[in-house]
């Protein structure tokens, strides 16, 4: 839950994204075109950490989508991922752990009865739902695992996630390298994992 003064900040931050991306001609009163309207970023999904005072969201802007976070008292937005090609990735379940130190959230679209999932780029290795994470201090993004509905453990190691209907735990790993949840041998547990080099979308 939002501590109070993180609650006021919320509504604030659309406002204030809003008029910071708004032509100087706008601000002037010499008017504005259409363009100008739907231009400003979006931010959605806005989460804060429970030990200090930090926020991430996501924010869309031309079809692009990023995450963004902020730390107090200043809360000036930081932008921690770099996709700028309109590629028609959804983002979405954004969680940042309780030390603020990183961020996970889902990329890619969620499959449909079929179980297949939204292509819009048309690339040929397909496309895929998948859990990523970013630390807050910057850096590339990485990604964790095939999976949605992420859940941050309370130390920011572990995540919780959902495939093919079942439960999984992952590490959240570090850039550079991909995590991939299975079955422990005696099939009562998740946990053991493989590790190979990541190969980034």
């Amino acid at each position: 839950m939002l501590r109070p003064n993180l609650l006021r900040l919320s509504g604030l931050f659309a406002l204030f994204l809003g008029l910071s991306f708004l032509p100087a001609s706008s601000a002037a009163g010499q008017g504005f075109s259409f363009e100008d309207i739907l231009s400003p970023p979006w931010p959605a999904e806005m989460v804060s950490a429970r030990t200090v005072d930090r926020i991430a969201w996501i924010a869309m802007e031309r079809g692009r989508r990023n995450v963004y976070t902020a730390v107090g008292p200043d809360f000036a937005p930081i932008r921690l991922t770099e996709w700028w090609d309109d590629e028609g990735q959804d983002l979405t379940d954004l969680r940042i752990s309780d030390d603020g130190e990183v961020v996970v959230f889902v990329r890619g679209h969620f499959p449909n009865g079929a179980g297949w999932v939204a292509n819009p780029s048309s690339d040929p290795r397909g496309a895929e739902e998948a859990i990523w994470a970013v630390s807050t201090a910057g850096g590339d993004p990485w990604r964790v695992v095939e999976g949605s509905n992420p859940v941050l453990s309370p130390d920011g190691r572990w995540v919780l996630f959902v495939k093919e209907g079942q439960i999984h735990r992952a590490p959240k790993g570090s850039p550079g390298r991909r995590m991939k949840a299975t079955w422990a041998p005696s099939g009562d547990h998740t946990g053991e994992v493989s590790r190979s080099t990541l190969g980034a979308r």
